[in-house]
Order: structure tokens, then C-alpha cells, then sequence
């Protein structure tokens, strides 16, 4: 082994050589020893014979184990956490180990910087803790420390402290290692003087005392140096029994009820203690509350002797007590018998009586008192031993009728005499005629309302409020049967009242109040058989009860057959015509109904030409075979109601006629109508300007999409294009800019965009004067605002209405539609409620069961969330009550809130809170649903307590939690903090929440949650700058997830702060000058000093430093070779936050020349590749790298290498939309990255609806050949049309308005008659309908002949 040389060469992190020594030890083996001087990592090359040893250069990580520091915690508080520093930025690489108590108490870490942990740990004993660290497996000097955790201090209380006595001291006891320090304020707010003294004998216990001295809550604080001690604060309640009087105290009378008055409004928190005795025992007695702490109190004495009244107060007796209260005996009259109605009910303008028997000796007075203390006459008559006082009530309310003989009251005098008045009863809502009275129709509130009809419910209202008390009678009847009636009390005296008539036959009400008929009854009903409209192919259901029967017959009187199911009758109707429905008992109809079946699908449009402004446009519409019923119409330019009036051809009574004088001169809509039921689609009516003067035409004049060009024309009539001009004016009075060419028709069309949501004002000008009809306003509108609400979220029923409703808040004014198809796919009749100028409620009533699809346009344009498909089962029992809304959960002190109840009778709510009642407000905005409002007064949970008639709501009561934002209280904090809604940090905050209801109080800076000190209903907030940039922070105070009013908005972190700016911080190009800011404009004196060196070879680079502004500096430099380097940044001497920093710099790749092209740079569809092609040959070495992502997916991306540094790129999306393509070369973006890729859908031809009058049959002179093709979803596809005639193919016009329009107008023009084929295909794949068999013809007598055979 003499050629065998072994070199060590070992370098310590700053790249300085560490000296070795090398040992031979024998058999080709060496010992090398080195003593490390710094901690980090070394490298150790090794070499034999000047050849590097595999593995070689070694690493060896240093580390100190010394050089940890830690800052303990030498005592602590059980259940408090016990936090100690430790510090290892000096120690080297290496694992850090904490256990406490050998690891039987948990531990956790957080790091506060780069090397500095806080390590955490929460006693749960009074004993000494023992924390071990080890580094690397090294006890850290010192280790292991000891901590000393004492008990936790806490408030020892009586359990009838809550409640003191004014000027008597107050006493509990405090258990703590320390002193405690001891606050008490009154309730005003001022301190009490306290006394703390240590216990003999018990160390670690301290007597605290203090004295009360005005009523009301005292707050009572207990602390230490570390902060309040468990329980604290809390509230002492302080009373004053000498405060309590007790008033009203009179001599009574055996058998007589014996009252007095106690008032302790003043007397403070506490319980009364009443006790009325005599001879030693005690006598039963009732306290009523009237109210703000008063009571009234009453007994009844049953002997004649002194009774002692004793009030105490918490346990206190009050002044004067215990009271005297003289009894003396009854009444000695003997016992009359009295009777009559006089003493009991009596009519207002009727004569009472009041019979007094056994008066043999001496003639009784009667005294009869209205309730205004009237005295009324009274005559009184002799029938042997019997007298009879009369007399005549003039006024509703209680009577006193006083009887006396030898003046003294008869045994029950004086009586009462409730008196009532029959004509203050008033009916109202009844449905007919009334009966042949006198009195006039104001008298008795009746309104002719019309008859009933048969099966729908008849509700009225009865109101006996003025009339008095007494009993309210009602029957219903005809002349075979009484109706049963349902009576609703709303309110006291006033009563609902509902019955459902079964027959035709006249029905009568006779209402009795106290067996007295009310005026106008028996009232008369007149009832008429109900008519409902169907459409072909309904299922119909119908009641039937036991031991009846149901005969129906069609429109040709023939049989109908039916299936029952639970009680109900369920028939198909299958062609139009009227059917009647006859329920018997007995062979003898009980009652019956008619139906009306129409189809909507035999309502065809005859003719709808083009109309001219100023001029009726007639639009003839064929009803020959639809069925019964009503023809109506709506005719809308825009948003726009036009005035139009429907009437039938006088030549043809099957034949009917929409008639309107357009004034507009753009394309008018005309939404048919039959018995309520739409015929979509709608009929479009193109409308031109008459005269020889140019006019502009078309909807975008009236209506436009914000964001979408909307566009309009203008017929110059051979004017040259010059001559005119057009000017777009938004809601503010902006100008829009607007696009004017000239068509191949000749005209111009104007195009412009809206940008904001409101009316436009378009004028268009010829040789500066405006054109017939400018200006002209275009409501702008924005359907992705428009918002469905209360979808239903159960099952609806057969015949019960399905609601939801449609929010246009910041939508624009524009054309609501709702189109809604049963599971048949006709449309049902939908009904309109506007609720507010925002608001609409859109409702329709099912029919049979199954899926309803709801479609909601606004402007024509799908809004979110539609369609929606709506489930119906069969027919069932009414719903179960429920209630829904915020109203039920939480609410503000001062603002209004509501919830939802959801019941088949008006429900009785109350809403009751610790403090007192709260008035509900009870709405019923549409038949069983009734919404209630409140408004809460005071903090805390509620009790909200439904009823629906005799029984509880499930759930009920409620408990809603109610707070008050502004009732949180900030503590100590001076003005200086802070500033215009704006806070200065570091900062401590301490709020107060006792009077703000209950809830926790949140704090966030950035986004980032502070962690409160909670000590029962105080928060303190610590607030520092960790972790902010200097300047402005986002700040939010919240309580119960509320923003608190009047608080900052801002945060503002102060200090001496440098920010470093710019990407030469990170990275640099090899060759090319790196840039970057030292801002020190909010930082103390001083001026920066920059190193920058490479990390491998600690060569320094040179950096130029230049001053650009008021302590901003630039810094420049250039790095030639590739590698990472150190950069340190030092400001007045200092290192800067952050320093040192990494920089990494790259090689000479240019991603500026890399050429990329291809259409898969632009656009493609889903589930097909996309290609592209990328050329790197003139950038330089590098590493190309593609990504792609869509809205919600990643795209696949591959990259193929030719090997001449080109690449083919295909990317194959997964979903359809906006694609981000990112092309990176060196990991820089290519010229043109990222790149805007339009993904299509996959082509779907269902999606595309043909439509217009040249896929329908016509007459030749007549005929108009466009139709449109909406391709609007049908995802990326071309659009192929074929039209054949009998003779041969046609050329097809196709256009559209702009390149991006989804919507194509076609035309043709047919030369002859006969059978035409109109082929679409989107894709090369037949659209739904296609091909369209048309026939057109030379007369309209053979259009007609030909459609009615159809």
C-alpha cells in the first residue's frame, strides 16, 4: 500500500477548510478526526491517489446543543397554560424533544419565528412540574426544569348571596395563594369600599365584606396579578324591605271580598311573603300582579274578629307589619229571593224585569246604574207578595242593579246585568242576494259579491264586538238539509266562518245572537253549479262520501268510467266537449258539477302578416276544434303592454282576430291565450314604419342585455349613410359607443353595447334631425340577477297550489315569463302576484300527479336555476302545520324579523321574553300562510308559542336568541387608539357583552381570528403586529356573528419598517441586470448595505445601489453564472426582516422566442384532442412545460418531442368553457401565455328549436319563407339546411346578426305550389321536428280545407 495517498479536505459551512488529522489504523483502514468550530452542515472530501472515494464529498451536520436557550416558566395555575421559549437559531440542525412529567402531561409547540418555539402545556395538579428538552437526543443545559403549579383561585359564596340587604354587609370568602385585589361598583357605577382580611388558622383564605347601600345589581370583580379569578365578575342584587308600602288597608265585612295594595317598585329585586291570619290561623289569600312590581291582594273573611296582616320581604318584615284589618259581621237581612233577566241578560231598547218575592212588610228600592254611571228608571208593580221592578237598558256593558229594603242590600246585591245590543252584530262577505229587509245595504256591511258556486268554500265574517256578551248561533241550510259550518275565531267577538255548498239550491244563514235574530236574517245565498276548465288528457278526481254514487257522461252524453281510491273518484277525460258529474244517494242527486275539456294543440294561428306602425295589424287565429272556453290575448313590444282587443270574424264564427295599431316600429310579440292556458310559442309580428321619410326599426330601440350587443336598423330609403347618425346615452347620461354598417339590404344597422342596468335613451338623427319616434328608450336589463326563491323543497298534492317566488332587484325592467308543462307536456295556467315592485309570486295548480317542469325567462333569457322540476303526488290530506324563518332562531333588539307559518286556520302566536310580552303582527299574504312580525325589545331568548286551534304547534315553544350589537361595551380604552374608523395596532381591547343578549364576540385582522381571554361577559383582545405588513389590515369586530356598529374598519400596523420590492429578491437571468426596491421611507434613520455571494463558491457579486426617492433605493445586479445565491439586506446596521434571502438564477433560455401555433391555441371541443405546435430551436436550452385548466377541471395535456427541439402540443378538455393554457419554457411564460382557449360543447342537435312560419303551411301569395334555427346550447356544431320542392332543391338565405349570434334566420323563396321538405341538421345530425313537411297552396279556401282534415 506505499502508492496509497489519502487526502481529507473538510469545509465548514462558510466554505472555510476545518484542519484533519489522519491515523492509520491497519488493513487499508485510516481514522480521520476533525473538531468542528461552527454549527451547519460540513463537507468531507475524500480521496485516495487523487481519486475521490464513492459517496465522496460526505456531509456531516453540526450541531450545539449549548447554544439552545430557553426561557422558563418557573410557576404556573392549575387548568391555566404554562408557556416557556426555547431558541435554536445558534444550535444547528437537529430534533427538538419536550416531555412534562415523564409524558404524562400533553405538550404542544408553536413556532414563533424561524428558530424560536413556544412550547404549551396546562396543569392539571397543584404539584411541581418537571419539563425535560433534549436536542438530538442531548439534555439541553439545565434540563430538566422545574415548575412550581399552585391551586387555582376561586370565590367561595353563600348561596343566598344573591340577594343583600341595604346598609347590612355582604360577606364570602376568596381562596388564593396571593392577596386578591377586590372592586365592587354600585349601581351607578361608583366603588364601594371593601374589606379583605386573611382568615386565622387557613392560610390561603381571605374574608372579603362590603356594605350595600342603594338598591339594584352590584358588580363585583376578584383578581389577581395574572387576571380575574373564576367567577368573576358577578352580580349581587341589593333590596331595601323599608322601601316596600303596603296601602289600601279598610275595615271588611264576613263574606265579603277584603283588598289592599302593596308597592315594591322601589324595593329591588326579592319575594313577597304575605300571610293574613286571625285567632291563629290563617286565612287563604290572592295576589294579582298589576304591573311594575305592584300587587293587589285580596281575601275573603269567614268570622267577624281583627285579622293580622303580615308583609315580609325576602324574609324582612316591611314597615308596619304585621297590620290590622277589622271584620265585622254580614249582612242581617234575611234572604230574598230575587230573579229575572234583569239581573242576568238583557236586550238594549227591551224591557227587563227583576222579581223580588216574600217583601210582605216593607216596599223594596231598586237602583239600576248604567256602566257611565247613569241612574235609568225603573217602575215597580205589586202582584201580591211579589214585586216587579222594570226596566229599559239604553247602552251595551254591565248594569249594577242594587235591591234594597230599610236600606240595607239584599243578600247578592247589588247585581250584575250584562245588557247586549242584537243590531251591533254586522255580517259581511257574504256571497248573493240579501232578504227583503228595510234596512239599507251600508247599514248591514253586506256587499253583492256574487252567487257561490258549487264545491268552492264560502267564508264571511260575523262581528258581535260591540254588541255585548252573549251567545253567538248559526245554522246554514236549504230547504232539504242543514250545511255543516265552520266557525274560526280571529279575534274576540269577531268569528270566520266557512261552509261549502254542496248543491245548486238556494242556501240560508240564520245568525241569533242571545236567541234574538240579528238584523237581515236567514240570509240568502244563491249557489250555481261550478264550471271548471281541463285539457285533454287530465286526470280529474272527485269526493265521494259512503253509500254514494257517481254517474259521468261526456260531451256526447256517453258513459264515463272511474276508478276510487281512499274516498275519491279518479277519471281520465280524453276529448273536448262539456261533461257532467252527478253525485246521488238514493237515486236523488246530491249535487253536481260541470267540465269544460278544451285542447290547447287545435288553436292554430290562420295569418299574422307583416303589420305597419299607425296601422291595425290583424293576426286570425282558427278555434274550430279547441273546445269551450275564452280566447285572450297579450301583445308586448319589449317589456312593453300594447293595447289590443279580441274579437270574432264576422264571416266566421270559428274564426277569431287579434287586433292592435302598432306604434313602434320594431318586431311585436302576441302571446295567445285559451281559458288562461298560453299557446307558446309566441307569435312574432315583424312592424315597419309607413310613410317615404327614413325610420328606425327593430326591439333593440326598446329592450337590451347588459353585456350583449343589441342592435337595431335604420332605412335610409336610398339616403346616403352619412346623412345620419346615432347617438346611445346610459342611465347616468354616459355616452355608449355604438358600431353603424350598411347591410346587404341597404339599411344600416346600429349595434351597441349596454354596460348598466336601466333606461337608454337612443336618438337617431337624419341631417341632424331625429327620425320619427327619437328619441327612443331601451330598458337595459341583466337576467343574471334575477333570483327564484322559496323553491319548494317537499312533495306538492293534486289539487292543492304550488308557490315560489322572483326577485328582479337589480335585474332592469324586462318580460317576465313562466312557462310551466304538467307530466304530459301541456302547459297549465300560471298566475302572476306582484308582492312588491321587486318581488313576484309565481303560482299554478296541479292537476294529476307526476314531474312539473317550470321554465323562468327575463327578457327572453333563461335565469338561474330554471328550469325546475317540480314533483306533484296524488291527491292527500292537508299538510301537517309547520313554521319556518330567521324570525325562529335569532333576531336584534330594534329590528323587525319574521318567520312563516304554513296552517290551514290562522294560528294564535305569542311571543314572551323574560321581561315582558312582545306584539306579534300576523299577515296572511295568500291562503294558509300567514307570516308574523316582531320586533324584540330586550336581550336574551324568547319564548315564541304557536297555537293552531286547540293544540301546540310541534316544536313550539320556539326559543329565538335575541342580542344587541350596540350594547357591547368597550372598557379603558383612551381616544388615542382610536382614529377615523381606523385603529392603531399594537393594542388591548376589553369589551364587555353583559348587556348585549348571549353570544361570543369574534376579532379578525387579514382574515386571520384573535383569540380572545374570555372571563364570563368580558373579552380582551391583545392585538400585536405579527405577522402584518406595515400599513392598512382589514379589521372585523362580530358578535353573534354581527358586525358591531360604530368600530373600526381598519387596522393600521405602526413601526419601523423596510419593504423589499421586486423579482430580484428571488430569481435572476443568467447575463441580464436584476432589480429590485429597498423602501425605508416609514423606517427610522439610516441606509442600507447589500451582499449578495454564491452559496457554493462564496464568490460575491457586485450590487449598485442609486437613490430614486425619498429613502427608496434601486438596487441592480447582474449574475453570469447559474446557481443559487445568498442575498443580505441590511438597513442602519440591522438585518432586515426577511434577510437573508435565496436567488436562484437560471441559464440563458429565452422563452420570448419560442413560437407556439396552431388553432388548439384558440378554441376546440370537449372530449376531442386539440393540437398545437411549439418551436424551441431559437430560445436555448430549457425545460418546456404545458398546463391547462378549465372552470372546474384540468385538462390532459401531452407534449410529443420530434427531436429537433419541436414539440406537438394536444390538450383534450374534459369540460366545456374558458380554458387557461400556461406554456412555459425555462419557467418563464411563452409569447402569448397564458392562452384564452374557447372549449365548446359536444355537439347536440336535441338542443336546436326550429321555428316561423316557413316550416308551416301557408298560401303562395301570402307566404313568408323565414324560420329560426336557435342553436343556443346545442354546443359546437354547423348548421346544415335543404329544402326541396316539386321540382327540385332551393338555395336557402341564412344570416345572422353578429358571428358570435347562436340564432340563424333562414329563407327561401317558393316559386310554385306543392309539398315542400325543409332538412336541418346541426352536426350532420337531424334536429328535433326535421324534416318539416310544408304545403303550400294557391287559395286559402284549400289551406283551409287542408287543415281541417288534419
Amino acid at each position: 500500500m506505499k502508492n496509497l495517498r489519502l487526502i481529507n479536505d473538510n469545509n465548514r459551512p462558510g466554505g472555510q477548510s476545518v484542519p484533519t488529522q489522519v491515523q492509520p489504523l491497519g488493513n487499508a483502514q485510516f481514522r480521520a478526526e476533525f473538531v468542528p468550530r461552527v454549527v451547519g452542515e460540513h463537507r468531507i472530501n475524500v480521496t485516495v491517489g487523487g481519486v475521490a472515494t464513492a459517496g465522496s464529498p460526505y456531509s456531516a451536520k453540526v450541531y450545539d446543543v449549548s447554544a439552545i436557550k430557553v426561557k422558563e416558566a418557573a410557576t404556573g395555575v392549575v387548568g391555566k397554560p404554562v408557556t416557556f421559549l426555547v431558541e435554536t437559531s445558534q444550535a444547528g440542525p437537529g430534533n427538538l424533544e419536550v416531555t412534562v412529567n415523564g409524558g404524562r402531561v400533553p405538550t404542544s409547540a408553536q413556532a414563533q419565528g424561524p428558530h424560536t418555539y413556544a412550547i404549551s402545556f396546562t396543569p392539571r395538579e397543584a404539584t411541581a412540574h418537571s419539563v425535560d428538552l433534549r436536542f438530538n437526543g442531548q439534555d439541553v443545559p439545565g434540563s430538566p426544569f422545574k415548575c412550581v403549579v399552585s391551586p387555582a383561585a376561586r370565590i367561595v359564596a353563600p348561596e343566598a348571596m344573591d340577594k343583600v340587604s341595604v346598609g347590612r354587609p355582604c360577606v364570602f370568602v376568596v381562596e388564593s395563594p396571593n392577596p386578591p385585589v377586590v372592586e365592587v361598583l354600585g349601581p351607578a357605577r361608583r366603588s364601594l369600599p371593601t374589606q379583605i382580611t386573611p382568615q386565622a388558622g387557613s392560610p390561603g383564605k381571605f374574608d372579603i365584606s362590603f356594605t350595600p347601600m342603594d338598591v339594584g345589581d352590584h358588580s363585583v370583580e376578584v383578581r389577581l396579578p395574572r387576571g380575574h379569578i373564576e367567577g368573576s365578575p358577578f352580580l349581587v342584587k341589593a333590596y331595601d324591605a323599608n322601601r316596600v308600602s303596603v296601602t289600601d288597608i279598610n275595615d271588611g265585612i264576613v263574606g265579603k271580598p277584603v283588598s289592599f295594595s302593596i308597592n315594591a317598585s322601589q324595593a329591588g329585586a326579592g319575594n313577597l311573603e304575605i300571610i293574613v291570619a286571625v285567632g291563629g290561623r290563617n286565612v287563604p289569600n290572592f295576589v294579582q300582579s298589576e304591573g311594575n312590581a305592584r300587587f293587589k291582594v285580596n281575601f275573603k273573611p269567614t268570622e267577624a274578629a281583627v285579622h293580622t296582616l303580615s308583609v315580609r320581604f325576602n324574609g324582612q318584615a316591611v314597615p308596619g307589619s304585621p297590620f290590622s284589618c277589622k271584620v265585622s259581621p254580614g249582612n242581617t237581612q234575611p234572604r230574598v229571593p230575587v230573579s229575572g233577566n234583569g239581573i242576568e241578560l238583557a236586550a238594549v231598547g227591551h224591557s227587563a224585569e227583576v222579581k223580588i218575592e216574600g217583601t210582605h212588610s216593607s216596599e223594596p228600592q231598586v237602583i239600576i246604574t248604567a256602566p257611565t254611571g247613569k241612574i235609568l228608571l225603573s217602575k215597580i208593580t205589586v202582584n201580591g207578595d211579589t214585586n216587579i221592578a222594570r226596566f229599559t237598558p239604553e247602552m251595551v256593558g254591565r248594569h249594577s242593579v242594587a235591591i234594597l229594603i230599610n236600606d240595607q242590600h239584599v243578600i247578592g246585591s247589588p247585581f250584575n246585568c250584562n245588557v247586549y245590543d242584537v243590531n251591533k252584530v254586522i255580517v259581511s262577505g257574504l256571497p248573493g242576494k240579501k232578504s227583503d229587509i228595510t234596512r239599507t245595504l251600508s247599514e248591514l256591511s253586506l256587499n253583492h259579491i256574487g252567487p257561490a258556486e258549487v264545491g268552492k268554500p264560502v267564508t264571511f265574517s260575523v262581528d258581535a264586538a260591540q254588541a255585548g256578551e252573549g251567545t253567538l248561533e248559526l245554522v246554514v241550510s236549504t230547504q232539504h238539509t242543514t250545511i255543516k259550518a265552520e266557525v274560526v275565531a280571529c279575534a274576540r267577538g269577531l268569528y270566520d266562518v266557512t261552509f261549502v255548498p254542496q248543491t245548486s239550491d238556494d242556501h240560508f244563514v240564520n245568525i241569533t245572537f242571545n236567541d234574538m235574530n240579528v238584523i237581515g236574517s236567514p240570509f240568502h245565498c244563491t249557489v250555481i253549479e261550478s264550471t271548471q276548465y281541463l285539457q285533454v288528457g287530465s286526470t280529474n278526481y272527485f269526493d265521494i262520501p259512503p253509500e254514494h254514487r257517481l254517474e259521468i257522461t261526456d260531451g256526447n252524453n256517453h258513459a264515463v268510467k272511474y276508478t276510487t281510491n281512499n274516498g275519491k273518484a279518479e277519471f281520465l277525460v280524453n276529448q273536448t266537449g262539456t261533461y257532467q258529474l252527478h253525485l246521488l244517494k238514493n237515486n236523488n242527486i246530491v249535487s253536481s258539477r260541470t267540465l269544460h275539456i278544451f285542447d290547447m294543440n287545435k288553436v292554430d294561428i290562420i295569418n299574422a302578416p307583416e303589420a305597419v306602425c299607425h296601422r291595425p295589424a290583424v293576426v286570425g287565429i282558427s278555434v274550430n276544434k279547441v273546445g269551450p272556453g275564452k280566447l285572450s290575448a297579450a301583445v308586448k313590444v319589449g317589456s312593453k303592454e300594447i293595447p289590443h282587443s279580441v274579437r270574432q270574424s264576422a264571416n266566421n264564427p270559428n274564426l277569431w282576430e287579434v287586433v292592435f295599431h302598432p306604434v313602434h316600429a320594431a318586431p311585436h310579440k302576441v302571446q295567445l291565450f285559451y281559458n288562461g292556458v298560453p299557446k307558446n310559442p309566441p307569435i312574432d309580428i315583424p312592424v315597419k314604419s309607413p310613410g317615404m321619410e327614413p325610420w328606425a326599426g327593430g326591439i333593440g330601440l326598446y329592450q337590451a342585455r347588459v353585456g350583449k350587443v343589441t342592435s337595431f336598423h335604420i332605412d335610409t330609403l336610398g339616403r346616403s349613410a352619412r346623412e345620419f347618425d346615432v347617438v346611445v346615452s346610459g342611465p347616468t347620461g354616459s355616452a355608449v359607443p355604438v358600431r353603424c354598417y350598411q347591410t346587404k339590404t341597404g339599411k344600416l344597422q346600429a349595434e351597441f353595447t349596454a354596460r348598466d342596468v336601466g333606461p337608454h335613451t337612443v336618438e337617431v338623427l337624419h341631417q341632424a334631425k331625429a327620425v320619427q319616434g327619437s328619441p327612443f328608450t331601451c330598458e337595459a336589463h341583466d337576467a343574471d340577477c334575477v333570483r327564484i326563491m322559496d323553491i319548494p323543497s317537499t312533495q306538492g298534492n293534486v289539487g292543492e297550489r304550488i308557490a315560489f317566488s322572483v326577485n328582479t332587484k337589480n335585474a332592469g325592467s324586462a318580460d317576465l315569463e313562466v312557462i310551466a308543462t304538467n307530466p304530459i307536456q301541456q302547459q297549465v295556467q300560471v298566475q302572476h302576484t306582484i308582492v312588491s315592485d321587486d318581488l313576484v309570486q309565481v303560482s299554478f295548480l296541479p292537476s294529476m300527479a307526476g314531474l312539473y317542469q317550470v321554465t323562468v325567462t327575463y327578457g327572453g333569457v333563461p335565469v338561474k336555476n330554471s328550469p325546475l322540476a317540480l314533483g306533484v303526488g296524488a291527491i292527500g290530506p292537508t299538510p301537517p302545520p309547520r313554521a319556518v324563518g330567521k324570525g325562529l332562531e335569532s333576531a336584534v333588539v330594534g329590528e323587525r324579523t319574521s318567520f312563516t307559518v304554513s296552517s290551514a286556520v290562522q294560528p294564535r302566536v305569542q311571543v314572551e321574553s323574560i321581561d315582558g310580552i312582545i306584539d306579534a303582527h300576523i299577515q296572511c299574504p295568500k291562503a294558509g300562510e300567514f307570516i308574523v312580525s316582531y320586533t324584540p325589545k330586550w336581550v336574551g331568548v324568547y319564548d315564541i308559542i304557536i297555537s293552531i286551534g286547540p293544540n301546540d304547534l310541534p316544536g313550539s315553544p320556539f326559543r329565538p336568541v335575541v342580542v344587541d350589537p350596540s350594547a357591547v361595551r368597550l372598557i379603558g380604552v383612551g381616544p388615542s387608539i382610536w382614529m377615523i374608523l381606523r385603529i392603531k395596532l399594537p393594542a388591548k381591547l376589553v369589551f364587555d357583552t353583559s348587556n348585549a343578549g348571549p353570544g361570543n364576540l369574534e376579532c379578525k385582522i387579514s382574515g386571520r381570528k384573535i383569540s380572545p381571554d374570555k372571563n364570563g361577559n368580558r373579552f380582551k383582545f391583545e392585538l400585536s403586529t405579527e405577522g402584518l405588513t406595515a400599513g392598512e389590515s382589514d379589521f372585523e369586530m362580530r358578535f353573534a356573528n354581527l358586525r358591531l356598529p360604530e368600530t373600526p374598519n381598519t387596522a393600521i400596523a405602526l413601526g419601523a419598517q423596510v419593504v423589499l420590492n421586486g423579482k430580484g429578491l428571488s430569481q435572476a437571468q443568467c447575463g441580464e441586470p436584476s432589480v429590485f426596491t429597498i423602501d425605508g421611507s416609514k423606517a427610522t434613520s439610516g441606509n442600507p448595505e447589500v451582499t449578495l455571494h454564491a452559496v457554493d463558491t462564496n464568490v460575491p457579486i457586485p450590487v449598485m445601489l442609486s437613490l430614486t426617492g425619498d429613502k427608496i433605493w434601486r438596487a441592480t445586479y447582474t449574475i453570469n453564472t447559474p446557481g443559487n445565491y445568498l442575498l443580505s439586506v441590511l438597513w442602519a446596521g440591522r438585518p432586515v426582516k426577511g434577510c437573508p434571502l435565496m436567488v436562484e438564477a437560471k441559464g440563458g433560455a429565452d422563452a420570448s422566442k419560442v413560437l407556439c401555433s396552431g388553432e388548439g391555441l384558440r378554441q376546440g371541443v370537449v372530449g376531442r384532442e386539440i393540437r398545437s405546435w411549439i418551436d424551441t430551436r431559437r430560445a436555448g436550452p430549457g425545460e418546456l412545460t404545458a398546463h391547462c385548466t378549465g372552470p372546474h377541471k384540468v385538462a390532459y395535456c401531452e407534449l410529443y418531442d420530434h427531436g429537433d427541439a419541436t414539440f406537438t402540443l394536444n390538450v383534450k378538455p374534459q369540460e366545456s368553457g374558458r380554458h387557461a393554457l400556461t406554456i412555459k419554457y425555462a419557467g418563464q411564460h411563452v409569447s402569448g401565455s397564458p392562452f384564452t382557449l374557447k372549449v365548446a360543447g359536444a355537439p347536440d342537435a336535441s338542443k336546436v328549436r326550429v321555428y316561423g312560419p316557413g316550416v308551416e303551411h301557408g298560401v303562395l301569395a301570402t307566404f313568408q319563407s323565414r324560420f329560426i334555427c336557435d342553436t343556443r346550447g346545442a354546443g359546437a356544431g354547423q348548421l346544415t339546411v335543404r329544402v326541396r320542392g316539386p321540382k327540385g332543391a332551393f338555395r336557402v338565405e341564412m344570416q345572422r346578426e353578429s358571428q358570435k349570434d347562436r340564432t340563424i334566420l333562414c329563407k327561401y323563396d317558393p316559386t310554385e305550389p306543392g309539398d315542400y321538405r325543409v332538412e336541418v341538421k346541426w352536426a350532420n345530425e337531424l334536429v328535433p321536428g326535421s324534416p318539416f313537411h310544408v304545403m303550400i297552396f294557391d287559395t286559402q279556401e284549400e289551406l283551409r280545407r287542408y287543415i281541417n282534415t288534419m
